[in-house]
């Protein structure tokens, strides 16, 4: 780790350097709050947390990851720390505490513990167990009549699969978990803004893009274009945003069909939906009809996660077919 960078994250740090933390936020100066894995959100004041300090580490983690940072003028940063935890702060005119505020600074860090591997039961499934909420929708072929069976054996024939939820429902621990059930002498690339995705296959490479910036030029889509020339069996998208929408609709429609996603929704039409209006934003004169036809037929299920309380359940297993169903409720 960079010293300098060290020496900044000292103090953030002591209030998520623990194995029962799940994220940590700072929503104005001297005031974290922080969540255990499993529980609600605590409080803490740390005088050590100042307006200056929380810039400074800005400033220290912009420079570190090669990013251009200014508290007005570039203010939206995006970083993986070095344990491979994702940062995300935004400050200026953006960020108001109170009412009179003119400025702010707001940070949130997700953390990332290799180790902390879950299994399907953490999210309600089991074999043979019907799930809490839809049943299995029909549209395309259905392998077994166990919700994880048909979700495991569409992995094992390779088709594509979308993880939809809100924030903090588990999305990417969910993939992480389905990623083990890859063939183990499978390649694969993950495209990713933030390194994330744990792969225990180790004919792999993982692919790192700036949300916000290229990096000398290489954006998302230059990435996934030497992707697919780098000879995967499967890609992992890591979570589809405004910046690599195009992108993954670009891997859809050049044949390769085999690769995983996440994406923010709250139910397997609105994840069609999503994709879509995520797309438009960078193509806005596309064709809605034909692109959310492209992107549901290109996906063989969409696994949809809900929070009930402090428990993450798979609430529905979609199988595509369901265009319609998503431009009619549009």
């Amino acid at each position: 780790m960079n010293p300098l960078l060290a020496d900044s994250l000292t103090i953030l740090a002591s209030h998520y350097d623990s194995p029962d933390i799940e994220e940590i936020v700072v929503n104005r100066p001297f005031e974290a709050w922080v969540k255990p894995m499993g529980g609600n959100w605590q409080a803490r004041h740390d005088d050590r947390l100042s307006e200056t300090y929380l810039l400074t580490l800005c400033r220290h983690l912009a420079n570190v990851s090669g990013q251009a940072f200014h508290p007005l003028h570039r203010p939206i940063l995006y970083a993986s720390l070095p344990q491979g935890h994702r940062f995300t702060a935004v400050t200026g005119s953006a960020v108001r505490y109170d009412r009179g505020d003119s400025r702010g600074v707001a940070l949130s860090v997700r953390l990332f513990d290799p180790k902390r591997r879950i299994g399907f039961d953490r999210y309600g499934l089991a074999e043979n167990s019907p799930l809490p909420g839809a049943p299995i929708r029909h549209g395309a072929q259905r392998y077994d009549a166990s919700p994880l069976e048909d979700l495991l054996e569409a992995v094992r024939h390779r088709e594509a699969i979308l993880i939809s939820g809100a924030t903090s429902t588990g999305k990417t621990s969910f993939l992480n978990v389905l990623v083990d059930y890859l063939p183990p002498d499978a390649r694969i690339l993950t495209v990713e803004d933030t390194r994330e995705v744990m792969l225990p296959q180790p004919n792999r490479v993982h692919l790192v893009v700036s949300r916000i910036e290229a990096s000398q030029g290489v954006d998302f889509m230059a990435i996934v274009d030497a992707a697919v020339r780098l000879t995967p069996d499967v890609i992992i998208c890591g979570e589809i945003g405004i910046t690599n929408a195009p992108a993954v609709f670009r891997l859809m429609t050049t044949g390769h069909t085999n690769f995983m996603a996440t994406i923010h929704a709250h139910s397997p039409e609105a994840a069609l939906r999503a994709f879509y209006q995520n797309l438009a934003q960078a193509n806005p004169g596309i064709d809605a009809n034909a692109a959310i036809e492209i992107i549901a037929s290109s996906f063989g299920r969409i696994v949809q996660i809900d929070r009930q309380g402090s428990r993450r359940l798979v609430t529905a297993i979609d199988i595509p077919g369901i265009a319609e169903r998503a431009l009619s409720h549009g």
